[in-house]
């Protein structure tokens, strides 16, 4: 256990591709660069970062020649949300909004329709680049991973809408749409903005050529965490541990041991469970009593007029027919709900007359009402 554990302490710290674009995290796919850069591409600017809905952080503030930055894995504002957002950008303000995954409400209110390439791509990954020759690179930005494939398929507002941004195939995929006094810039790829991209070449160009469509005289920049972390705060009591990796292993050994400690004391502890016998079913024995009283007496007549009478009851409970009068309709009317042949019915029938007519009914004709009855059990739908 001590050299698994060390082990793990010095074996070299592994990469954590997961996109997630908060601005604490250090892995590739995280925003800590491009979060810390913005004091140096707005240096008069104030910046916030926020892990509040966007209803919270703007209401009733009546902001202008401010800006809020949202570079989200998926970008999915709630009705309240939204509508504040779109009164921010209608005072005069400046949204910029990067995601893998738009709200559809948000889109179609801003008249864009976002699409992925799908299928394999002939190089490494999409490259990018700016329409504004003075902005555009000879060479277009890209890195080693095929990340970077969302664009714009449709843009319905022409009178509204400017391209600023094309991937290798010169589809859009940021685009700049005027909203009231103020305007939305809306991004397809925003792993464009990830530790990994803005480090990789000259791709830091790419980052602050992107955030300079935000006015430079810019007073305050509010940069969302809320849409991808939460709300502020612990979202559990183990927070703390597991913040840490060293006190995460403490507590899940602790863990461990406690469970293990609880199952051998309870195996050893436990007390004998009394086996308890189950109700007896006294159905056979009732049986067996009652055919042995029968056998032992030879009682024939008594045996044949059980199977009659119960036949009848059968009938009755199962077919609803009166069994006052068994003649030939009520044949009919047992043959059609029963199923059973007629003259099966017409033989019980003469059986049990035969039955009721001896004086002493014989072990054959008992034998024959027997059977004809449990032929008719047999053969009924019931």
């Amino acid at each position: 256990m001590i050299l698994y554990i060390i082990a793990q302490l010095y074996q070299p710290k592994k990469f954590d591709w997961t996109a997630t674009l908060r601005n604490n995290d250090k892995n590739p796919f995280g925003t800590y660069i491009p979060y810390t850069e913005l004091k140096k591409i707005f240096p008069q600017a104030s910046v916030q970062s926020h892990r509040a809905p966007a209803y919270n952080v703007l209401h009733d503030k009546n902001e202008t020649n401010s800006a809020y930055i949202l570079l989200e894995p998926q970008f999915s504002p709630g009705k309240v949300d939204l509508e504040e957002l779109l009164q921010y950008v209608k005072d005069g303000n400046a949204v910029f909004v990067s995601a893998m995954d738009f709200d559809d409400k948000f889109l179609d209110t801003l008249g864009l329709k976002i699409k992925y390439f799908s299928g394999l791509l002939d190089t490494d990954s999409t490259t990018v680049n700016f329409v504004n020759p003075a902005l555009k690179s000879k060479e277009n930005y890209g890195f080693k991973r095929s990340t970077i494939d969302g664009y714009f398929d449709s843009i319905k507002k022409f009178d509204s809408s400017v391209v600023l941004g094309i991937n290798q195939k010169g589809q859009p995929n940021f685009v700049k749409v005027k909203y009231g006094e103020g305007e939305f810039l809306v991004h397809a790829a925003p792993l464009c903005f990830s530790n990994y991209f803005t480090l990789y070449k000259n791709n830091d160009e790419y980052v602050a050529k992107a955030l300079s469509y935000i006015s430079p005289s810019v007073k305050t920049l509010h940069w969302d965490e809320y849409y991808k972390s939460g709300r502020e705060g612990a979202d559990t009591p183990l927070r703390f541990f597991l913040s840490n990796t060293f006190l995460t292993w403490a507590l899940w050994l602790t863990v461990a041991a406690l469970l293990i400690y609880v199952f051998f004391e309870m195996k050893r502890r436990q007390r004998i469970i009394p086996v308890i016998e189950p109700l007896r079913n006294t159905t056979l024995d009732f049986v067996e009593t009652v055919s042995s009283v029968y056998f032992s007496q030879h009682d024939n007549n008594g045996i044949a007029k059980k199977k009659a009478q119960f036949w009848f009851d059968h009938i009755r409970q199962h077919y609803y027919l009166s069994t006052n009068n068994t003649d030939e309709q009520f044949v009919q009317q047992l043959h059609r709900k029963s199923g059973v042949p007629e003259e099966l019915i017409k033989t019980i029938l003469k059986n049990i007359m035969r039955a009721d007519a001896q004086p002493k009914v014989t072990d054959d004709l008992l034998l024959d009402v027997t059977s004809s009855i449990d032929q008719f059990y047999t053969l009924s739908k019931t």
